[in-house]
């Protein structure tokens, strides 16, 4: 189980990060890399006080499959993306097993179900405009912008690419809202099944009382 939740948490990781040519570049690696290794030569930049994405509030819950699990992702978040709140969980016996996240003040707090430990460390996140995407990052990312397609009601561009991880996604507003990907050789999908745009619950952001959070690099 936690390795499905850990391919849908990369999946995310790899694809929301996948290349943005508004920030500084990082150095390019000349041999062939691994997704993890692609994964450093991304360009990143501070989610604090900036607008990552075009929505200011919204609620969305996806569902994934991976490894054989079905898995939900149910994800908010307000100020543009500066305060999110995330739960990746599988449902065994009626009961919830997976892990919750909090970004709050440019720090991401995460903890495990039935935890009362967790970690605390500096939030960064790049959202790429595949609009506006740059030559250089289409022909080093390998991707090609199929055209549009609606996804539970949205608008989407998909979008189709080689690195870091050979996928297809439909995104909205800087949002993929559903992802085809080849994970180490897992088939995952990802689609969001319900988006509810408007004011988010602040309760959301406030950090649990039960949990200690360690600080991490």
């Amino acid at each position: 189980m936690k390795t499905a939740i850990s391919i849908i948490i990369c999946l995310f990781v790899l694809i929301l990060s996948s290349c943005n040519s508004n920030n500084k570049e990082s150095s390019e690696n000349k041999n062939e890399a691994s997704p993890a290794k692609e994964l450093n030569t991304i360009p990143e930049s501070t989610a604090s006080n900036r607008q990552l994405f075009a929505v200011e509030s919204a609620y969305f819950k996806f569902t994934s499959n991976a490894a054989g699990q079905q898995l939900t992702r149910e994800w908010c978040f307000d100020q543009y993306g500066n305060r999110q709140y995330e739960e990746n969980y599988m449902m065994i016996i009626g009961q919830k097993t997976g892990d919750k996240k909090i970004v709050v003040d440019g720090f991401q707090y995460l903890w495990n179900y039935d935890e009362t430990e967790g970690t605390k460390s500096k939030f960064y996140q790049t959202v790429t405009d595949y609009e506006k995407v740059s030559e250089k990052d289409i022909k080093r990312y390998g991707i090609d912008k199929i055209g549009y397609e609606d996804i539970i009601g949205r608008k989407c561009l998909k979008v189709t690419m080689e690195k870091p991880v050979k996928s297809t996604i439909w995104v909205w507003n800087g949002i993929v809202l559903k992802s085809e990907s080849d994970i180490a050789g897992n088939k995952v999908l990802m689609e969001a099944v319900e988006i509810n745009e408007g004011i988010v619950d602040k309760a959301f952001f406030i950090l649990p009382e039960n949990i200690t959070f360690r600080e991490t690099n």
